[in-house]
């Protein structure tokens, strides 16, 4: 009978031991969570007031940027040695005002005139490298712009993006 209260007593012991550790993985558990959100907050910057209170509000927003694709792609022919050699390009030109799209529509064959005349005096083989794509890049923004500034267009073209480039 001894035994059986012994035995009795254990079991209940145990019972308690397994209430007790189902609140203390509970209160783990609880906590864990916590600290995980507590520190993604932290590391990506705390409350959504923070930035808003940052930001400054008399900065306009830029413009959006517009974009004129300069349809028929350039095809250049070039002497190199005996070997006649081509390049097929397709230029995108980027500004930020409407103005500028339509002054670039209107002078589009002077504009690829230009282009063409500048092309031809390049160096095929520098066109291979990316300082030559770059200085192609460059020196046709210059072109593009100056003619732009010539016909008294306010704002000129931001960027010349080169979308084909094909060597042969």
């Amino acid at each position: 009978m001894a035994e059986q209260e012994t035995d009795q007593e254990s079991g209940q012991e145990n019972a308690g031991n397994g209430k007790k550790n189902i609140i203390m993985f509970s209160i783990a558990l609880v906590v864990a969570i916590g600290a995980s959100v507590g520190g993604t907050m932290f590391f990506l910057g705390g409350t959504e007031e923070a930035p808003e209170a940052a930001a400054p509000t008399n900065l306009s927003k830029p413009e959006t940027a517009i974009y004129h694709n300069m349809r028929p792609p350039y095809v250049i022919n070039y002497l190199t040695g005996a070997k006649p050699r081509y390049l097929q390009a397709e230029f995108t030109v980027m500004a930020r005002d409407e103005d500028t799209i339509e002054a670039i529509i209107l002078h589009m064959p002077l504009i690829r005139s230009q282009i063409v005349g500048f092309l031809t005096e390049q160096n095929f083989l520098e066109l291979q490298t990316h300082e030559g794509k770059e200085s192609v890049r460059m020196g046709m923004l210059d072109l593009v712009n100056n003619i732009l500034r010539s016909y008294e267009v306010k704002h000129g073209i931001e960027s010349v993006l080169i979308t084909n480039f094909v060597l042969q």
